[in-house]
């Protein structure tokens, strides 16, 4: 009888181990999945609309990817985690809106070849070496800054594409940066992306109010 009862605690013992292990096990999956479509948004969110547009169907078979076994698992995130990846979803959408329903714009060969000029000092954009890269960057920002209240939208393509081209080669020399050129470089990249999602934000104003006219 002692001999039975005491198998029978060992089982359950066992058992909740076992399960114990099993549940820990699938948290850190589901914790390595979320650090994993953090990274990816991150690093996707420092890219012009423009690279973003260029590389869509890419972009949105990996997002299928990314959060397919999240999606599943969203009721075993904690709050905190769960108002994170609600916040990244809503962030894609928005690029979602911007690139399903957004016409592309044809660039001419010539302007471009201007735009390069201005914003980065040379055409040549994918031979940059990588210890000139930060000096490019921060030139596209000066001129983005000075300008950017009269720039057109045509304008704002043009110096979109710049900044791509510019975010592609840093992704290709990044091992090549020094820590200190990474960090200005990420900064500088962000401070783009704001100042385009301000220009949009007025041009959608400007477009509820000829609505209502």
């Amino acid at each position: 009888m002692i001999r039975s009862t005491f198998t029978k605690w060992a089982f359950a013992i066992a058992f909740s181990v076992m399960a114990f292990g099993a549940q820990a096990q699938a948290t850190t999956q589901l914790e390595k999945d979320l650090a994993a479509f953090r990274s990816w948004m991150q690093h996707k969110a420092g890219l012009a609309d423009s690279t973003i547009r260029k590389e869509w169907p890419t972009v949105k078979k990996e997002y299928r990817q990314l959060t397919y076994s999240l999606d599943q698992n969203t009721r075993k995130m904690s709050d905190k985690s769960r108002e994170e990846y609600g916040e990244m979803k809503s962030q894609y959408k928005e690029w979602e809106e911007r690139n399903e329903t957004r016409k592309p714009v044809a660039l001419e060969r010539e302007k471009l070849e201007h735009w390069e000029k201005i914003m980065t000092a040379t055409t040549r954009i994918a031979s940059i070496k990588p210890a000139n890269l930060r000096e490019a960057f921060e030139l596209a920002l000066t001129v983005t800054r000075e300008h950017r209240r009269s720039w057109s939208l045509s304008d704002w393509e043009y110096a979109e594409f710049v900044v791509g081209e510019l975010n592609t080669r840093k992704t290709e020399v990044l091992e090549k940066l020094n820590n200190g050129d990474k960090i200005k470089i990420a900064a500088l990249q962000v401070e783009f992306a704001t100042l385009k999602k301000s220009r949009e934000a007025k041009d959608r104003y400007q477009e509820m109010r000829e609505e209502q006219r």
